[in-house]
Order: C-alpha cells, then sequence, then structure tokens
C-alpha cells in the first residue's frame, strides 16, 4: 500500500513539473523579432490579395505563418494604444497590417509620416484571409 502511494504522489510531482514547464515553456519564449528574419516571399499587394481571394486554401498553405514583405500603397494608417494599422490597396478587402507597440517604438518617426497614396514596404507575419489578408509583427521595410 506504501508503494503504491509513493508511485501516485512520483506521477503527480512529475504532472505538476511537466505542467509547470509546458506553461512557462508555452507563454514566456520570446517571439523572433521580425528585424531580423528574412522574408520568404515577396510579393505586391494586390498580387498577394488576388492570391487568397482566387484559392484560399492553396494561399493558405503556401503563405499562413511565413513571413512575407509586401509591397503596396496606402490607403490608412490607424494609431491606437501605441499600435499602428496600415491598410494597403483596400481598406475593407485589402492587406491589413498591425504593427504593435513593441515595433511601433522602434519606428515611430517613419510610422508617423506614413501617408494615403503613399507606396510602402512592409515585411510581417501571414494569418490568413478574414476579410482581407491579415498580417500581423509587422515592421517597415526602410529603403537604404
Amino acid at each position: 500500500m506504501k508503494k503504491m502511494k509513493k508511485i501516485i504522489a512520483i506521477i503527480i510531482v512529475l504532472g505538476i513539473i511537466g505542467g509547470g514547464s509546458a506553461y512557462y515553456y508555452t507563454f514566456h519564449k520570446p517571439h523572433k523579432n521580425t528585424f531580423n528574419l528574412k522574408a520568404e516571399y515577396a510579393l505586391a499587394a494586390p498580387q498577394l490579395f488576388s492570391k487568397f481571394e482566387s484559392d484560399e486554401d492553396s494561399a493558405n498553405k503556401e503563405y499562413l505563418g511565413k513571413i512575407l514583405e509586401v509591397t503596396g500603397k496606402i490607403v490608412d494608417v490607424k494609431k491606437f494604444e501605441g499600435n499602428y494599422e496600415i491598410s494597403l490597396e483596400d481598406e475593407m478587402e485589402g492587406i491589413t497590417c498591425l504593427v504593435d507597440s513593441n515595433y511601433a517604438v522602434q519606428q515611430k518617426r517613419e510610422l508617423d509620416k506614413l501617408k494615403p497614396g503613399q507606396i510602402v514596404k512592409i515585411k510581417g507575419q501571414c494569418n490568413g484571409y478574414m476579410m482581407g489578408v491579415k498580417m500581423d509583427r509587422c515592421v517597415l521595410v526602410l529603403q537604404e
């Protein structure tokens, strides 16, 4: 009987340690810095939108979760809580790029200068098609 209690106690302790490790790894691992990542694809915004609109499943297989470099015309720039949302080509059904506050701090001067009609190059992670193509962890690709 004592041996069984000991085995159960060991299993419980191992479960707690395993669960705690999984929690820590999942919620505290650092994100990869988009500034340092190489884009897997470079596309024009209309080309990317067209691929999702014509065959969403195929486009998801090719681009979902990947770092893309997209060039397009700005139609709107919204700033909220330190984040920037840049819409390319069409405000409702174009490409929406989210520059979160962590990246915005590093490019605030450039982001504040963005205006509708301007052509920009943005690098970020593709999150699929939901009333337009959504990208996050975006940064401006500055021309040097």
